[in-house]
């Protein structure tokens, strides 16, 4: 279309040379059509470059590629693969899924959706995602459910889009439904070692750690999930801070440990914007380092929501009693617990929290001083 204009263009500034030179034109006039034609020779010139790189760039943006170990979870959208020409075919038709032998097998090519259907590909991840939870959790499959969950959680964290979002409730709703009436079962799994990034296995634990505490007080249904999926989210904000900073094995620099610490705010300015999440997941994405003496960040508040302050002890004993350090082991539930008493008394946490805390995880001992 741009090139049918630009020829036009120039057919017309012949006709009217020619049209002055029949007129006999004087050359001040012919000078002046052939300054004109310079110019716009030029813009032409521009133009046309302009409108290739826009086409190259379209071009690498029309598709985009897929992760091979999630390639058996496509069925609905249509796969496409690169040929020897850089020409974009299809592979694999809507409706079709790939055959499992193949997949194993490796007998395919780099694969890759349409960007136009990329928010139906999410979608369609995600449901499948939560589907095979659903059925790895019903045939008691607990090392399936740990990497399905950190898969799930991988792609949230990468991609915080719609998509994954709105699908988070059914993941809480997955686990209720199969943990409720087995809430030892959660123990376990929070207990397998895998090998994803350290957030997305501490996120996971402190989810898990949260339906324990809901699951032994008895907590209804509703507030059980609604605490189950601000727990999920709570450090979503991490997925905005330079994973260099993240994966530091030093202490922090005064600028990195603030840019850290702004990863409540950034969670809870994203979590914000999707209109179908409860609104208390970003207040607790916002509020889960605050401690009720005001010693917290980032904004030192001291009157914070009941469920801010449940996972802000659950997020500090689960790095204590799960992580290894380059410095120390990872301690046993009592010393974490002795260590977190040191805060109730100094006046972070209240005593009656830390005390339903401590019974729910069997730690009674922790309390006859209090």
């Amino acid at each position: 279309m741009y090139t049918d204009c630009m020829f036009f263009n120039i057919q017309l500034i012949i006709s009217i040379i020619i049209f002055f030179a029949k007129c006999n034109c004087n050359n001040k006039i012919f000078y002046l059509i052939s300054v004109y034609i310079d110019i716009y020779d030029t813009i032409i010139n521009d133009l046309m470059i302009l409108i290739l790189n826009q086409d190259r760039i379209h071009l690498v943006e029309e598709y985009i590629d897929i992760t091979e170990s999630q390639i058996y979870l496509y069925k609905i959208v249509p796969l496409y693969y690169q040929s020897e020409e850089k020409e974009y075919i299809l592979y694999k038709k809507p409706g079709d899924k790939i055959k499992t032998e193949r997949i194993n097998e490796e007998k395919h090519p780099k694969l890759f959706i349409k960007l136009s259907d990329r928010s139906k590909a999410r979608e369609e991840l995600f449901d499948n995602l939560n589907t095979t939870l659903a059925e790895l959790a019903l045939s008691r499959n607990l090392k399936g459910v740990r990497s399905t969950l950190t898969l799930i959680l991988e792609e949230a964290f990468r991609n915080t889009d719609e998509a994954s979002i709105n699908a988070l409730p059914q993941t809480i709703n997955v686990l209720f439904e199969r943990y409720n009436e087995q809430p030892e079962l959660l123990e376990t799994i929070e207990r397998i070692k895998s090998i994803s990034h350290v957030v997305i296995d501490h996120t996971i634990n402190v989810m898990i750690l949260t339906f324990r505490y809901c699951f032994f007080h008895k907590l209804s249904e509703q507030d059980t999930k609604k605490l189950a999926l601000c727990a999920l989210v709570h450090d979503i904000g991490t997925s905005e801070v330079d994973k260099n900073i993240l994966n530091s094995k030093q202490r922090l620099t005064d600028e990195d440990y603030e840019t850290y610490t702004n990863h409540t705010s950034k969670g809870c300015d994203l979590l914000s914007k999707f209109k179908k999440l409860d609104s208390l997941a970003a207040t607790v994405a916002q509020e889960h380092h605050e401690r009720i003496d005001g010693s917290g960040y980032p904004l030192g508040r001291i009157n914070i929501c009941f469920e801010s302050e449940l996972i802000g002890l659950i997020d500090c004993y689960e790095p204590l009693t799960y992580l290894d350090k380059t410095h120390r082991n990872a301690r046993s539930p009592f010393d974490s617990f002795k260590l977190l008493k040191e805060e109730v008394l100094q006046g972070k946490f209240s005593k009656q929290l830390f005390k339903d805390y401590c019974s729910c995880m069997g730690e009674k001992v922790i309390l006859d001083s209090f």
